[in-house]
């Protein structure tokens, strides 16, 4: 029998345990809210040049796909079938038809061309089709939000590019957790939030030694990709700044008033080196970063390295412009 560990404190825990969650989504969305990464995978149609065609025969993914498909591409493009069927993939088993206008849901309305509305992730999803359509001004045209809408089946399933089989989700929460012990003040941090010193030494000494096992902790890797720096310190990506482990034990009400205090604590976020991209599952060690809730402003979605290009650009191209206006 393996061994408790110590717990971590609450906030920490539950931040390294949101990083294998995807984004947040509403209603108005085909997507689940805040799912596991590992959950039920939806492929636009338009996007399946990008995977190999076994992905569509085997169990590449854990909880399987759906493929989302438009209206007009369905019943305007003969080679629409063609790429379905050799794909082996079919309305009401593994793809559905997405309504997201007005205009789809008037010239091919579901109802009319007897589909069923899809309200199952497994396949076969015992349904043809789902709409997100937004109200309009018009009084006669009302928001249509119909299929995966209900309490018990928010959303299809979850956007590709975010996608991570449940061994990958374990590993780079071990990654993430042993990133968080490598910042300068962790030790001083963890106990103040209430873990004792015998508990911290047991923890990290457990965290490390598997890292090690799994090849984790390969501290030239993360230094070349901007995770830690050569005192193999923890940094954000982005500004290259020390980060402090208080700031991982910050919650949204008390980040506010710290940040009155110290303005160099901010508020720690997950980054991503190379973006999320469909056909790439970037969700993976190595390529996951802590970094500051600012800087992760500026990369948004891009990941570090585009961020990095962009700000390159811009220096230079304003190093350009005050040359020539100087002349």
């Amino acid at each position: 029998m393996a061994k408790r560990l110590p717990k971590l404190p609450p906030l920490l825990q539950s931040k390294i345990y949101k990083t294998g969650q995807t984004r947040s989504a509403n209603d108005d969305v085909i997507f689940q809210n805040r799912a596991n990464r590992n959950g039920t995978v939806l492929i636009p149609f338009e996007s399946i040049h990008l995977f190999d065609i076994s992905v569509f025969t085997s169990e590449r993914f854990e909880s399987g796909f759906i493929v989302v498909i438009s209206p007009e591409e369905y019943y305007t493009n003969p080679d629409t079938l063609v790429v379905m069927k050799a794909r082996k993939l079919k309305l009401g088993v593994n793809a559905i038809l997405l309504y997201e206008t007005r205009a789809q849901w008037n010239e091919f309305n579901p109802y009319k061309n007897k589909l069923a509305i899809a309200e199952k992730r497994t396949s076969p999803i015992d349904g043809h089709f789902v709409a997100r359509i937004l109200s309009s001004t018009s009084k006669d045209e009302e928001k249509i939000i119909l299929g995966f809408n209900t309490s018990s089946c928010k959303g299809a399933g979850i956007r590709v590019a975010e996608y991570a089989s449940l061994l990958t989700i374990k590993s780079s929460h071990l990654q993430l957790e042993y990133l968080f012990w490598l910042c300068y003040n962790s030790k001083e941090v963890a106990l103040g939030a209430g873990m004792t010193e015998s508990e911290i030494e047991n923890r990290m000494e457990a965290i490390s030694t598997a890292c090690n096992n799994q090849k984790l902790s390969n501290t030239d890797r993360l230094y070349k990709t901007r995770i830690i720096d050569n005192a193999k310190n923890t940094i954000c990506p982005l500004c290259l700044k020390k980060l402090s482990a208080e700031a991982f034990l910050l919650n949204f009400f008390e980040s506010a008033e710290k940040l009155e205090i110290d303005r160099e604590i901010s508020p720690i976020n997950l980054f991503y080196i190379n973006q999320l991209k469909t056909g790439e599952f970037n969700h993976v060690p190595y390529n996951l970063a802590w970094g500051h809730q600012n800087c992760n402003m500026i990369c948004k979605e891009t990941g570090v390295i585009e961020t990095i290009k962009w700000m390159k650009e811009v220096v230079v191209n304003t190093i350009i412009f005050n040359k020539d206006s100087s002349n």
